[in-house]
């Protein structure tokens, strides 16, 4: 009976992500919030007439804003409509300060870190309380066959069960150290349940990331004490997904 009451909950909760999702894709919150505004207003004594000729108006509006505001690509566009929460993917060099950011971001921001290596770790050494977690068991398979594809799948469905908890649903997420490859982004764009709605590159030079790698081990500090690190932090770039 438990089995059966976690299955329907798991259900519950997969569509109660998509429709989040789906109202975020389509700015459907924010159409509705200018409709009532403009409502207040003009106050039309027809109603339904007055939405239906200038629902389409209202839509434009905000579809173009947020077309014209992803066109930069800037951090400082790190901001959704009340309501929403960030689901940010950080990608780069290895040694571009992909974690150093991620758990900024975390902190600032009060998201659930996911770091998809300790993800790894956890799947390869077992789970006493699940040991027979049939996406361990496929990631536990795909390492000992060495099979990339396989790797990145059984990761990609880790991570998309990972993102369906209450925590990450309630209160958004930062991942880092996925993905890796091109399969890896469709995996996650087109069939997660809950995508991300923001990526960030680091862009940071080749030079810069073999210096940190090179010098973490010997600094004794932080990676962001290196004054090199300081030119590059910066150069990163955002973008909106929707």
């Amino acid at each position: 009976m438990s089995e059966l009451l976690d299955k329907d909950t798991l259900r519950f909760t997969e569509y109660a992500a998509e429709l989040m999702v789906y109202f975020e894709r389509h700015k459907l919150i924010e159409i509705s919030k200018k409709i009532l505004v403009e409502l207040a207003l003009e106050r039309p004594e027809l109603v339904q007439q007055w939405i239906g000729a200038n629902i389409k108006r209202i839509a434009s509006e905000i579809y173009k804003d947020c077309l014209l505001g992803g066109k930069d690509g800037v951090v400082s566009m790190l901001n959704l409509s009340a309501g929403y929460l960030y689901r940010v993917v950080i990608f780069g060099r290895r040694g571009s300060g992909r974690k150093t950011q991620a758990i900024n971001l975390a902190k600032r921001f009060n998201l659930v870190y996911i770091d998809a290596e300790n993800l790894i770790y956890q799947c390869l050494r077992g789970d006493d309380e699940n040991p027979n977690d049939p996406l361990a068991r496929e990631l536990q398979r795909s390492f000992y066959y060495n099979n990339c594809d396989a790797k990145g799948k059984a990761l990609a469905d880790i991570i998309s069960r990972r993102i369906i908890h209450q925590d990450a649903l309630r209160r958004g997420w930062v991942l880092v150290n996925f993905p890796n490859t091109v399969n890896d982004f469709k995996e996650i764009m087109e069939h997660w349940k809950v995508p991300p709605n923001k990526l960030v590159y680091m862009k940071c030079s080749e030079k810069i990331c073999l210096k940190r790698l090179l010098n973490s081990a010997n600094i004794g500090a932080p990676y962001h004490t290196c004054s090199y690190y300081n030119h590059e932090v910066n150069n990163c770039a955002f973008f909106n997904l929707y």
